[in-house]
């Protein structure tokens, strides 16, 4: 009985995300992710219809698919051109952050299924990104991961796994390639 309950909840919100799509998803990545539309008032749409955006600094094309409360951008970061959050389950980015074109960051993850197929109902993974990581243009991130403070993600990487220290990640899957020692900055 409970898988049932489990079943039916998902794909509720299976629904709930395509009517998104088909409504608010127009409004998010048709409107406000256009060149267009100034950044301020980009930030400000953002923010009516749900998001907790705290920085101003979203170029065009971003696009958007899921749930606008399951974002969160810290202060000072910056969005470059066409970058792709599937919020299925929640997006937390840090602040000071600085991502590349084209960077994508996915939520949801499909399982295996007792009878060796795929789940076609999306199961979400929250990715949590901490403050003053740098993402090379065209890098994804994948369902379930955090990286750390202070983390390079070099570009066209794909981030599978967790990146637990400051340093620089790259590669197809990334790993470590060198760790870095932050420097304060003087007061």
């Amino acid at each position: 009985m409970s898988e049932t309950r489990s079943l039916v909840r998902r794909l509720r919100d299976q629904v709930h995300i395509e009517l998104w799509a088909m409504t608010v998803g127009a409004v998010v990545n048709g409107v406000l992710g256009s060149a267009l539309v100034p950044r301020p008032l980009r930030l400000l749409g953002y923010r009516a219809l749900g998001g907790r955006f705290h920085s101003g600094n979203v170029f065009p094309g971003l696009r958007i698919y899921g749930a606008m409360r399951n974002i969160e951008i810290g202060r000072r970061t910056f969005l470059n051109a066409e970058c792709y959050l599937e919020a299925v389950g929640p997006i937390t980015i840090g602040e000071a952050c600085q991502f590349g074109p084209q960077v994508m960051i996915i939520t949801s993850h499909h399982p295996r299924l007792p009878d060796g197929t795929v789940s076609r109902v999306a199961q979400a993974r929250p990715v949590v990104i901490g403050d003053r990581v740098w993402v090379g243009a065209r890098a994804q991130i994948l369902p379930g991961v955090t990286i750390a403070d202070d983390a390079v993600i070099a570009a066209g990487a794909v981030v599978a796994r967790d990146c637990p220290v400051a340093g620089v990640y790259a590669g197809v899957p990334a790993r470590l390639i060198r760790e870095t020692s932050v420097v304060a900055e003087p007061a």
